[in-house]
Protein backbone atom coordinates (compact mmCIF):
# COMPACT_ATOMS: atom_id res chain seq x y z
CA UNK A 1 0.00 0.00 0.00
CA UNK A 2 1.39 3.38 -1.01
CA UNK A 3 1.92 6.38 1.26
CA UNK A 4 -0.80 8.26 -0.63
CA UNK A 5 -3.33 5.49 0.04
CA UNK A 6 -2.39 5.47 3.73
CA UNK A 7 -2.94 9.22 3.91
CA UNK A 8 -6.34 8.95 2.26
CA UNK A 9 -7.34 6.18 4.67
CA UNK A 10 -6.23 8.24 7.68
CA UNK A 11 -8.10 11.33 6.47
CA UNK A 12 -11.28 9.34 5.93
CA UNK A 13 -10.95 7.90 9.48
CA UNK A 14 -10.32 11.30 11.06
CA UNK A 15 -13.18 12.97 9.15
CA UNK A 16 -15.69 10.22 10.05
CA UNK A 17 -16.36 9.42 6.41
CA UNK A 18 -19.29 7.08 5.93
CA UNK A 19 -17.37 5.56 3.03
CA UNK A 20 -13.80 5.20 4.33
CA UNK A 21 -10.91 4.86 1.93
CA UNK A 22 -8.94 1.62 1.93
CA UNK A 23 -9.69 -1.72 3.61
CA UNK A 24 -11.90 -1.90 6.73
CA UNK A 25 -9.12 -3.43 8.84
CA UNK A 26 -7.00 -0.33 8.31
CA UNK A 27 -9.71 1.78 9.94
CA UNK A 28 -9.45 -0.47 13.00
CA UNK A 29 -5.67 0.00 12.98
CA UNK A 30 -6.10 3.79 13.04
CA UNK A 31 -8.47 3.44 16.00
CA UNK A 32 -5.95 1.30 17.90
CA UNK A 33 -3.14 3.76 17.14
CA UNK A 34 -5.28 6.69 18.29
CA UNK A 35 -6.27 4.85 21.49
CA UNK A 36 -2.63 4.04 22.20
CA UNK A 37 -1.68 7.69 21.79
CA UNK A 38 -4.37 8.69 24.29
CA UNK A 39 -3.09 6.11 26.79
CA UNK A 40 0.47 7.40 26.46
CA UNK A 41 -0.60 11.05 26.83
CA UNK A 42 -2.69 10.33 29.93
CA UNK A 43 0.20 8.42 31.49
CA UNK A 44 2.63 11.25 30.80
CA UNK A 45 0.21 13.75 32.35
CA UNK A 46 -0.16 11.58 35.44
CA UNK A 47 3.62 11.13 35.66
CA UNK A 48 4.13 14.89 35.40
CA UNK A 49 1.72 15.79 38.20
CA UNK A 50 1.78 12.69 40.40
CA UNK A 51 4.84 10.72 41.35
CA UNK A 52 3.86 7.29 40.01
CA UNK A 53 5.12 4.28 41.90
CA UNK A 54 4.73 2.07 38.81
CA UNK A 55 4.45 4.08 35.55
CA UNK A 56 4.30 0.90 33.45
CA UNK A 57 1.31 -0.39 35.40
CA UNK A 58 -0.44 2.95 34.96
CA UNK A 59 0.33 2.86 31.24
CA UNK A 60 -1.14 -0.64 30.90
CA UNK A 61 -4.24 0.45 32.86
CA UNK A 62 -4.74 3.47 30.59
CA UNK A 63 -4.02 1.34 27.52
CA UNK A 64 -6.73 -1.20 28.36
CA UNK A 65 -9.29 1.49 29.21
CA UNK A 66 -8.48 3.56 26.09
CA UNK A 67 -8.64 0.54 23.78
CA UNK A 68 -11.91 -0.64 25.34
CA UNK A 69 -13.57 2.74 24.93
CA UNK A 70 -12.13 3.49 21.48
CA UNK A 71 -12.89 0.09 19.96
CA UNK A 72 -16.39 0.15 21.46
CA UNK A 73 -17.08 3.54 19.87
CA UNK A 74 -15.65 2.23 16.58
CA UNK A 75 -17.89 -0.86 16.74
CA UNK A 76 -20.96 1.27 17.50
CA UNK A 77 -20.25 3.49 14.48
CA UNK A 78 -19.89 0.42 12.26
CA UNK A 79 -23.09 -1.10 13.66
CA UNK A 80 -24.96 2.17 13.15
CA UNK A 81 -23.77 2.37 9.55
CA UNK A 82 -24.85 -1.22 8.91
CA UNK A 83 -28.27 -0.93 10.58
CA UNK A 84 -29.24 2.53 9.33
CA UNK A 85 -27.51 2.36 5.96
CA UNK A 86 -24.74 4.66 4.82
CA UNK A 87 -26.97 6.41 2.28
CA UNK A 88 -29.47 7.28 5.00
CA UNK A 89 -26.75 8.63 7.30
CA UNK A 90 -25.36 10.77 4.48
CA UNK A 91 -28.85 12.21 3.98
CA UNK A 92 -29.23 13.14 7.67
CA UNK A 93 -30.07 16.71 8.56
CA UNK A 94 -27.44 18.67 10.45
CA UNK A 95 -29.14 17.95 13.81
CA UNK A 96 -29.56 14.23 13.13
CA UNK A 97 -25.99 13.94 11.93
CA UNK A 98 -24.61 15.65 15.04
CA UNK A 99 -26.79 13.53 17.36
CA UNK A 100 -25.57 10.37 15.64
CA UNK A 101 -21.87 11.20 15.70
CA UNK A 102 -21.89 12.84 19.16
CA UNK A 103 -24.31 10.45 20.85
CA UNK A 104 -22.35 7.31 20.05
CA UNK A 105 -19.23 8.42 22.01
CA UNK A 106 -21.36 8.93 25.16
CA UNK A 107 -22.71 5.40 24.95
CA UNK A 108 -19.31 4.09 23.85
CA UNK A 109 -17.53 5.68 26.82
CA UNK A 110 -19.94 4.12 29.33
CA UNK A 111 -19.88 0.67 27.77
CA UNK A 112 -16.18 0.76 26.95
CA UNK A 113 -15.20 1.90 30.44
CA UNK A 114 -17.21 -0.94 31.95
CA UNK A 115 -15.54 -3.43 29.57
CA UNK A 116 -12.09 -2.06 30.38
CA UNK A 117 -12.59 -2.26 34.14
CA UNK A 118 -13.89 -5.79 33.77
CA UNK A 119 -10.82 -6.81 31.77
CA UNK A 120 -8.64 -5.31 34.50
CA UNK A 121 -10.38 -7.45 37.11
CA UNK A 122 -12.27 -4.62 38.78
CA UNK A 123 -15.67 -5.39 40.30
CA UNK A 124 -17.76 -2.79 38.50
CA UNK A 125 -20.88 -3.63 40.48
CA UNK A 126 -19.14 -2.90 43.77
CA UNK A 127 -17.88 0.45 42.43
CA UNK A 128 -21.39 1.43 41.37
CA UNK A 129 -22.82 0.53 44.77
CA UNK A 130 -19.99 1.80 46.95
CA UNK A 131 -18.76 4.82 45.06
CA UNK A 132 -21.51 6.42 43.01
CA UNK A 133 -19.27 9.46 42.54
CA UNK A 134 -17.12 7.30 40.26
CA UNK A 135 -20.13 6.65 38.06
CA UNK A 136 -20.94 10.36 38.05
CA UNK A 137 -17.35 11.12 37.08
CA UNK A 138 -17.48 8.62 34.21
CA UNK A 139 -20.72 10.10 32.92
CA UNK A 140 -19.30 13.63 33.25
CA UNK A 141 -16.18 12.71 31.32
CA UNK A 142 -18.35 11.10 28.64
CA UNK A 143 -20.48 14.23 28.32
CA UNK A 144 -17.43 16.52 28.16
CA UNK A 145 -15.85 14.29 25.51
CA UNK A 146 -19.07 14.16 23.51
CA UNK A 147 -19.52 17.93 23.79
CA UNK A 148 -16.12 18.38 22.19
CA UNK A 149 -17.09 15.82 19.56
CA UNK A 150 -20.41 17.62 19.01
CA UNK A 151 -18.63 20.88 18.21
CA UNK A 152 -16.15 19.11 15.97
CA UNK A 153 -18.82 17.18 14.05
CA UNK A 154 -21.02 20.29 13.77
CA UNK A 155 -18.11 22.15 12.23
CA UNK A 156 -17.37 19.28 9.85
CA UNK A 157 -21.04 19.10 8.88
CA UNK A 158 -21.22 22.82 8.11
CA UNK A 159 -18.05 22.50 6.06
CA UNK A 160 -19.45 19.48 4.20
CA UNK A 161 -22.68 21.35 3.45
CA UNK A 162 -20.71 24.33 2.16
CA UNK A 163 -18.55 22.09 -0.02
CA UNK A 164 -21.66 20.35 -1.38
CA UNK A 165 -23.19 23.74 -2.22
CA UNK A 166 -19.98 24.80 -3.95
CA UNK A 167 -19.99 21.55 -5.91
CA UNK A 168 -23.57 22.18 -7.04
CA UNK A 169 -22.57 25.67 -8.15
CA UNK A 170 -19.61 24.26 -10.08
CA UNK A 171 -21.85 21.67 -11.73
CA UNK A 172 -24.30 24.42 -12.68
CA UNK A 173 -21.47 26.49 -14.17
CA UNK A 174 -20.25 23.49 -16.18
CA UNK A 175 -23.77 22.91 -17.51
CA UNK A 176 -24.10 26.56 -18.51
CA UNK A 177 -20.73 26.33 -20.25
CA UNK A 178 -21.89 23.23 -22.11
CA UNK A 179 -25.05 25.03 -23.22
CA UNK A 180 -22.95 27.96 -24.41
CA UNK A 181 -20.76 25.61 -26.45
CA UNK A 182 -23.87 24.04 -27.97
CA UNK A 183 -25.08 27.50 -28.93
CA UNK A 184 -21.72 28.24 -30.53
CA UNK A 185 -21.92 24.99 -32.47
CA UNK A 186 -25.37 25.90 -33.76
CA UNK A 187 -23.97 29.29 -34.74
CA UNK A 188 -21.24 27.62 -36.76
CA UNK A 189 -23.80 25.39 -38.47
CA UNK A 190 -25.94 28.40 -39.30
CA UNK A 191 -22.95 29.92 -41.06
CA UNK A 192 -22.45 26.79 -43.18
CA UNK A 193 -25.91 25.81 -44.25
CA UNK A 194 -28.22 28.64 -45.40
CA UNK A 195 -26.20 30.74 -47.84
CA UNK A 196 -23.99 27.85 -48.91
CA UNK A 197 -27.02 25.63 -49.55
CA UNK A 198 -28.81 28.27 -51.61
CA UNK A 199 -25.73 29.09 -53.67
CA UNK A 200 -25.08 25.42 -54.35
CA UNK A 201 -28.66 24.74 -55.39
CA UNK A 202 -28.53 27.75 -57.69
CA UNK A 203 -25.37 26.30 -59.27
CA UNK A 204 -27.06 22.91 -59.67
CA UNK A 205 -30.00 24.51 -61.47
CA UNK A 206 -27.66 26.34 -63.82
CA UNK A 207 -25.72 23.13 -64.59
CA UNK A 208 -28.66 20.77 -65.16
CA UNK A 209 -28.96 21.63 -68.85
CA UNK A 210 -25.36 22.47 -69.71
CA UNK A 211 -23.43 20.00 -67.53
CA UNK A 212 -25.75 17.37 -66.00
CA UNK A 213 -22.86 15.21 -64.77
CA UNK A 214 -21.45 18.10 -62.77
CA UNK A 215 -24.92 18.93 -61.45
CA UNK A 216 -25.37 15.33 -60.28
CA UNK A 217 -21.92 15.25 -58.67
CA UNK A 218 -22.59 18.52 -56.91
CA UNK A 219 -25.89 17.20 -55.52
CA UNK A 220 -24.24 13.98 -54.34
CA UNK A 221 -21.51 15.88 -52.55
CA UNK A 222 -24.09 18.27 -51.10
CA UNK A 223 -26.01 15.31 -49.67
CA UNK A 224 -22.81 13.95 -48.12
CA UNK A 225 -22.03 17.35 -46.61
CA UNK A 226 -25.50 17.79 -45.13
CA UNK A 227 -25.52 14.23 -43.77
CA UNK A 228 -22.15 14.76 -42.08
CA UNK A 229 -23.21 18.17 -40.78
CA UNK A 230 -26.42 16.73 -39.32
CA UNK A 231 -24.50 13.92 -37.62
CA UNK A 232 -22.07 16.44 -36.14
CA UNK A 233 -24.92 18.54 -34.76
CA UNK A 234 -26.19 15.54 -32.77
CA UNK A 235 -22.88 14.64 -31.19
CA UNK A 236 -20.44 16.40 -28.89
CA UNK A 237 -17.46 14.66 -30.52
CA UNK A 238 -16.48 13.46 -33.95
CA UNK A 239 -13.39 11.80 -35.38
CA UNK A 240 -10.73 13.46 -37.47
CA UNK A 241 -11.60 11.05 -40.27
CA UNK A 242 -15.27 12.09 -40.25
CA UNK A 243 -14.32 15.75 -40.13
CA UNK A 244 -11.97 15.45 -43.10
CA UNK A 245 -14.68 13.61 -45.06
CA UNK A 246 -16.97 16.58 -44.43
CA UNK A 247 -14.22 18.96 -45.57
CA UNK A 248 -13.63 16.90 -48.73
CA UNK A 249 -17.33 17.11 -49.64
CA UNK A 250 -17.32 20.84 -48.95
CA UNK A 251 -14.25 21.45 -51.12
CA UNK A 252 -15.53 19.23 -53.94
CA UNK A 253 -18.62 21.42 -54.20
CA UNK A 254 -16.50 24.55 -54.24
CA UNK A 255 -14.17 23.05 -56.83
CA UNK A 256 -17.12 22.44 -59.16
CA UNK A 257 -18.23 26.04 -58.66
CA UNK A 258 -14.75 27.58 -59.01
CA UNK A 259 -13.44 25.17 -61.64
CA UNK A 260 -9.69 25.20 -62.20
CA UNK A 261 -9.32 28.14 -59.84
CA UNK A 262 -9.40 25.75 -56.87
CA UNK A 263 -7.38 22.68 -56.00
CA UNK A 264 -6.97 21.01 -52.63
CA UNK A 265 -5.17 18.23 -50.80
CA UNK A 266 -5.79 16.47 -47.48
CA UNK A 267 -2.85 14.86 -45.70
CA UNK A 268 -3.93 13.00 -42.56
CA UNK A 269 -2.00 9.90 -41.37
CA UNK A 270 -4.14 6.78 -41.01
CA UNK A 271 -3.27 6.45 -37.32
CA UNK A 272 -4.89 9.83 -36.61
CA UNK A 273 -8.20 9.23 -38.38
CA UNK A 274 -9.90 7.92 -35.23
CA UNK A 275 -8.69 10.73 -32.98
CA UNK A 276 -11.63 12.53 -31.37
CA UNK A 277 -12.08 16.26 -32.01
CA UNK A 278 -14.94 18.76 -31.60
CA UNK A 279 -17.38 18.65 -34.55
CA UNK A 280 -17.18 21.36 -37.21
CA UNK A 281 -13.80 22.53 -35.94
CA UNK A 282 -12.02 22.43 -39.31
CA UNK A 283 -14.73 23.81 -41.58
CA UNK A 284 -14.35 27.43 -40.38
CA UNK A 285 -10.61 27.25 -41.10
CA UNK A 286 -11.15 26.01 -44.64
CA UNK A 287 -13.96 28.48 -45.25
CA UNK A 288 -11.67 31.27 -44.05
CA UNK A 289 -8.99 30.26 -46.58
CA UNK A 290 -11.45 30.14 -49.46
CA UNK A 291 -13.33 33.32 -48.61
CA UNK A 292 -10.39 35.59 -47.73
CA UNK A 293 -7.52 33.98 -49.62
CA UNK A 294 -8.58 32.21 -52.82
CA UNK A 295 -11.94 33.59 -54.00
CA UNK A 296 -10.70 37.20 -54.24
CA UNK A 297 -7.62 36.02 -56.16
CA UNK A 298 -8.20 36.13 -59.92
CA UNK A 299 -6.35 32.91 -60.72
CA UNK A 300 -7.50 31.17 -57.53
CA UNK A 301 -5.12 28.77 -55.82
CA UNK A 302 -4.87 25.72 -53.59
CA UNK A 303 -5.72 24.84 -50.02
CA UNK A 304 -4.04 22.08 -48.02
CA UNK A 305 -5.28 20.40 -44.86
CA UNK A 306 -2.71 18.42 -42.86
CA UNK A 307 -2.53 16.79 -39.45
CA UNK A 308 0.24 15.38 -37.31
CA UNK A 309 0.95 14.40 -33.73
CA UNK A 310 3.83 16.31 -32.16
CA UNK A 311 4.98 16.91 -28.58
CA UNK A 312 1.88 15.34 -27.08
CA UNK A 313 -0.51 17.41 -29.17
CA UNK A 314 -2.58 17.13 -32.34
CA UNK A 315 -1.53 19.82 -34.82
CA UNK A 316 -3.99 20.70 -37.59
CA UNK A 317 -2.86 23.06 -40.37
CA UNK A 318 -4.95 24.70 -43.08
CA UNK A 319 -2.70 26.46 -45.62
CA UNK A 320 -3.54 28.38 -48.76
CA UNK A 321 -1.52 30.27 -51.37
CA UNK A 322 -4.06 33.03 -51.68
CA UNK A 323 -3.76 36.77 -51.21
CA UNK A 324 -1.98 36.46 -47.90
CA UNK A 325 -2.56 37.63 -44.36
CA UNK A 326 -5.47 39.94 -43.62
CA UNK A 327 -6.66 41.17 -40.23
CA UNK A 328 -10.11 39.90 -41.16
CA UNK A 329 -8.71 36.41 -41.48
CA UNK A 330 -8.04 36.21 -37.79
CA UNK A 331 -11.06 38.09 -36.47
CA UNK A 332 -14.02 36.62 -38.34
CA UNK A 333 -17.05 35.33 -36.46
CA UNK A 334 -16.29 31.71 -37.36
CA UNK A 335 -12.69 31.81 -36.11
CA UNK A 336 -13.66 33.81 -33.03
CA UNK A 337 -16.29 31.23 -32.09
CA UNK A 338 -13.88 28.40 -32.76
CA UNK A 339 -11.11 29.99 -30.69
CA UNK A 340 -13.51 30.45 -27.77
CA UNK A 341 -14.69 26.84 -28.05
CA UNK A 342 -11.13 25.54 -27.99
CA UNK A 343 -10.31 27.62 -24.92
CA UNK A 344 -13.45 26.46 -23.13
CA UNK A 345 -12.81 22.80 -23.92
CA UNK A 346 -9.05 22.55 -23.48
CA UNK A 347 -7.89 25.64 -21.62
CA UNK A 348 -4.65 27.46 -22.29
CA UNK A 349 -2.98 24.42 -23.86
CA UNK A 350 -5.18 24.68 -26.96
CA UNK A 351 -4.07 27.24 -29.53
CA UNK A 352 -5.46 28.72 -32.73
CA UNK A 353 -2.88 30.81 -34.57
CA UNK A 354 -3.12 32.62 -37.91
CA UNK A 355 0.29 32.93 -39.62
CA UNK A 356 1.30 34.94 -42.67
CA UNK A 357 3.34 32.96 -45.19
CA UNK A 358 5.47 34.15 -48.09
CA UNK A 359 2.52 33.24 -50.30
CA UNK A 360 -0.76 32.85 -48.50
CA UNK A 361 -1.84 32.09 -44.96
CA UNK A 362 -1.64 29.21 -42.52
CA UNK A 363 -4.08 28.66 -39.68
CA UNK A 364 -2.77 26.22 -37.09
CA UNK A 365 -4.97 24.62 -34.44
CA UNK A 366 -3.26 22.68 -31.65
CA UNK A 367 -5.14 20.40 -29.23
CA UNK A 368 -3.49 18.48 -26.35
CA UNK A 369 -3.61 14.78 -27.13
CA UNK A 370 -4.14 14.05 -23.43
CA UNK A 371 -7.60 15.64 -23.77
CA UNK A 372 -8.71 13.88 -26.90
CA UNK A 373 -7.33 10.33 -26.71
Amino acid sequence: MSVSELRQSWRSWWSFSTRPSGPAWLQVVWTVVFNTAIAVVLTLIAWAFVRLADPLKTLMWNFVIAQSIGLTVHALYEAGGYLLGRERIEAFSTRSRVLFFAGIPIVGCLIGYWIGLTLLGVDVGRIVQGAPRVVVAIVTVSIVFSTFWYRYIAGKTRLARAEAENERERAKAVELQRQALDAQLRSLQAQIEPHFLFNTLANVVSLIDTAPDKARLMLERMIELLRASLAASRSERTTLGQETALIAAYLDILRIRMGERLSYSIDVPAELLNVSIPPLSLQPLVENSIKHGLEPKLEGGSVRLSARATDGALQLDVEDDGLGFSPRAGSGVGLTNLRERMTSLYGAKARLVVEELARGTRVRMTIPLAHID
